[in-house]
């Protein structure tokens, strides 16, 4: 029985499938199987998966959910592991990934125990191939020690991470009826219980960006956002402290949704100036929340329309005239 399962969440993703399993593959440590299951692919993506032998076991849903947790959840059923490590169809592990995290998640068990959570910082891969300078943890934000307070205001976890699979039972399982936020969901629940993340500042994965993505709606991920923090407020574990945060960050997300689709009526020229006024005590209450984020938030809505991937590639220095040529 192996001793890590990797978990892959596959739909229409022969484009890139390769490469993600080659470098499970690759893996200096090779105490693993993956399980991967296809959401009802239309493209090569069983084909690919299953050309890659009898350590790659595929399982297929034959209707499409839409959500990778649902495909997620459907390979942790079949994992045989103690440990589980998620991988995205179209992002890649360097060769040591998995033997820096299980000796990270072994060394921090015997010193402190309670581990729940090994997380690592990736590499991120632009739409053009380019391995970008700044990295998933320079974007998103590093968290030597994450708490809940610090959780329910960001998710500094970038999803590929390791944790032992009875945290995850324990937890609850995988929230399915989430889309593209429930690894914040998952990571919520388990440091609730009292579990440890660990984290290296080594880049370990490459997180590959690309326009069409589900993080590159921002409406729609104002949405799922919404649903996590209400979650964990319906859960009743948090203090009020704690309480208060979520509620906030609740707000802040409400406020971000209704931004985007104000933002979308007023470039298609639709925008009744009755739903402006109406949108402007809420805005107006989030803003003095969120004082140190507006500014950001109104050069986005203000000029800057295009794409996250797309921008931060706009913003790498030319290779050509990095090398000095």
């Amino acid at each position: 029985m192996p001793r890590v399962s990797v978990l892959i969440a596959a739909y229409n993703s022969a484009d890139f499938l390769s490469a993600t399993l080659e470098s499970v593959v690759s893996q200096t440590y090779s105490d693993w199987e993956v399980v991967l299951a296809d959401d009802a692919s239309s493209d090569d993506t069983v084909a690919i998966a299953e050309s890659f032998g009898e350590r790659i076991r595929v399982l297929r849903r034959e209707t499409n959910s839409g959500r990778p947790a649902v495909s997620r959840a459907l390979a942790l059923e079949h994992a045989q592991g103690e440990l589980v490590a998620f991988l995205d169809a179209d992002d890649m592990w360097l060769p040591e990934y998995l033997a820096t995290m299980t000796t990270l998640f072994d060394e921090s068990s015997s010193h402190m125990g309670n581990v729940g959570v090994v997380a690592c910082d990736a590499r991120l891969m632009l739409p053009d191939g380019r391995i970008a300078q700044r990295t998933y943890g320079d974007e998103a934000g590093f968290c030597d020690e994450v708490s809940i307070e610090s959780l329910l205001r960001s998710n500094p976890i970038y999803t590929s991470a390791l944790v032992p699979r009875r945290v995850i039972e324990q937890a609850g399982g995988l929230a399915t009826e989430l889309k593209g936020t429930d690894d914040h969901d998952l990571w919520l629940r388990i440091v609730e219980l009292g579990y440890r993340v660990v984290f290296t500042r080594t880049p370990l994965a490459v997180y590959r960006l690309r326009a069409t993505s589900l993080s590159a709606d921002v409406g729609e991920m104002a949405v799922q956002a919404q649903a996590v923090y209400r979650r964990a407020l319906a859960r009743g574990r948090l203090t009020k402290r704690q309480r208060r945060i979520a509620a906030r960050e609740l707000r802040l997300q409400e406020a971000v949704e209704r931004l985007e689709r104000l933002d979308s009526a007023r470039r298609s020229g639709r925008l009744p100036l009755a739903d402006g006024l109406r949108a402007v005590p809420q805005l107006a209450r989030v803003a003095a929340e969120n004082a140190d984020r507006v500014p950001s938030a109104l050069r986005m809505l203000a000029k800057d329309r295009r794409p996250y991937a797309q921008a931060l590639a706009e913003r790498e220095p030319d290779p050509v005239a990095r090398a000095g040529r």
